[in-house]
């Protein structure tokens, strides 16, 4: 699955708060560890930390670096949809979540 920078880092963060069993966070870690970022996508986005825990980029370096292709097993992907799924039931899901739920829940 083909992932901007800011659907990365989300990935990454909603994959950071998963809770369930031992088998399943291995698998999440496997998940996170294929949506962060290499080295050199590290020099060029030039991540700073924020206020509140948030984290910024240089916008520049996120256009040129467009969209990584990501893959994912069936099971990592049920798991993400499992969770988007929640976080658009009890009415959590904002605007920075609409590409991701797009990519995940629609291409069913």
């Amino acid at each position: 699955m083909k992932l901007n920078v800011l659907e990365r880092v989300l990935l990454g963060s909603m994959m950071a708060t998963y809770k369930g069993s031992f088998t399943n966070l291995k698998l999440i870690r496997e998940g996170r560890e294929a949506v962060s970022f290499n080295d050199i996508e590290n020099q060029k986005l030039k991540f700073t930390p924020g206020e509140g825990g948030s984290i910024s980029w240089d916008p520049e370096a996120s256009v040129q670096l467009n969209e990584v292709e990501i893959p994912f097993s069936v099971t990592i992907a049920n798991i993400i949809k499992g969770m988007l799924q929640k976080l658009n039931e009890s009415e959590e899901l904002t605007e920075q979540h609409f590409s991701l739920y797009e990519k995940f829940m629609e291409s069913e």
